[in-house]
């Protein structure tokens, strides 16, 4: 199991993880900007659900082996 999140996290620090996950928001945010003025349709509904994702994908492997093994990486 801790062999599959250090695949999952790919020897990433916290620092990383938080600038990664950042650009992906900002990404998200204009994709959301983009059907909303472009495509006229209103995807905010969904756009929790995709944070919640996106946090929990670059976060939790860390915190997860931080735990377990006292190093994020």
């Amino acid at each position: 199991m801790l062999q599959k999140l250090r695949e999952i996290n790919h020897d990433r620090t916290l620092l990383v993880n938080a600038g990664v996950c950042f650009c992906v928001i900002a990404m998200l945010g204009l994709g959301n900007l983009f059907c909303s003025f472009v495509l006229h349709t209103d995807m905010s509904y969904l756009m929790p659900w995709l944070l919640v994702g996106v946090i929990s994908y670059f976060f939790l492997p860390s915190l997860i082996l931080w735990i377990a093994t006292g190093h994020p990486s």
